[in-house]
């Protein structure tokens, strides 16, 4: 079971949810209960006979509330607010709210929240913020990377080079998220997002140089707090016999199982003389146009050699 106070969903998520608190500020430690095995939502709009424990009203809830008989309205707002399982309540869409509204909140010590956006977004964000506190983390040895606006997890046994390329691409201009033990969630059915477990994500081990920090070797930018993970690199030391079996045309590709989710798994041979955050940054650029743009350029290779034969 997992508590998440009101007071903190407050402080971490209002500028993303342009959230204000309009009433029942004196319960502020009100506290959103999760049970990993839930089954019934904890975001909703207005539901008297199933309440979410975080009930949303917008203008069409309202405008069904304005349009109750002063007893009917004064009962649903006793219904509502005397119910144990709400926590809180968050009016969207920024409308006008009543009076009786601010002051149940006030009486039942039920904290009311305001956002300019709309209902699904707020409700989206919110499904989004509950999955990923309740989704069991998995951490996983190698450096975490943005690389071209995707996160790429860069994979391989000790000695690879693995922090040593990590280093080169922060050189280039990419951004590191987490060094040796990134941590991974699952925030939605087909996303997984990584992020460093500790407020550690500026540094990097590179053998020979000891611990470094980045951001202060290369500026605020080098270093990102979390992304979603699209590509896993992995270093490889191969011999002669493995580097002849590598298929020529698609390379080395296949999946991983993350957290339930197959994530794209691209091998790089490490060996002398290869340019390793070259190769990795075109990989990204490749993964990007088959998984975007449906482009395979080895496809698109036999192809125009097929046409070449058959005009020939």
């Amino acid at each position: 079971m997992i508590k998440f106070s009101i007071k903190k969903l407050f402080e971490n998520h209002a500028d993303n949810l342009s959230l204000t608190w309009l009433a029942g500020r004196k319960n502020d430690l009100r506290s959103l209960v999760l049970e990993q095995n839930q089954k019934l939502a904890n975001v909703g709009y207005l539901n008297l006979i199933h309440p979410p424990q975080i009930q949303i009203i917008g203008n069409h809830e309202l405008a069904y509330l304005n349009s109750l008989s002063a007893d009917f309205y004064k009962n649903t707002i006793i219904q509502l607010f005397k119910n144990s399982g709400l926590v809180c309540i968050i009016v969207v869409d920024n409308p006008d709210i009543s009076p009786v509204l601010k002051k149940a909140a006030e009486h039942y010590e039920v904290p009311i929240l305001t956002s300019k956006l709309s209902g699904e977004f707020v409700i989206n964000y919110l499904l989004i913020t509950i999955t990923e506190l309740l989704s069991e983390p998995v951490t996983l040895h190698g450096v975490f990377m943005d690389v071209l606006g995707m996160g790429v997890l860069i994979m391989g046994d000790s000695g690879t080079g693995k922090s040593e390329l990590a280093l080169e691409l922060v050189s280039r201009g990419h951004r590191l998220i987490a060094d040796d033990a990134p941590e991974f969630s699952k925030i939605s059915p087909r996303t997984i997002i990584g992020t460093c477990p500790m407020d550690l994500n500026a540094f990097l081990e590179v053998r020979g140089l000891g611990i470094l920090n980045v951001q202060t070797l290369f500026g605020d930018s080098a270093t990102k707090k979390e992304k979603y993970l699209r590509l896993i690199i992995q270093l490889r030391h191969l011999t002669s016999i493995d580097l002849n079996n590598i298929d020529r045309l698609q390379g080395d590709c296949n999946v991983r199982q993350v957290l339930g989710i197959e994530i794209p798994e691209v091998s790089l041979p490490v060996a002398p003389g290869r340019n390793l955050a070259v190769l990795l940054e075109c990989a990204v650029r490749n993964h990007s146009s088959k998984s975007q743009h449906n482009y395979n350029a080895a496809d698109d290779f036999c192809e125009r050699q097929r046409q070449a034969m058959l005009n020939g």
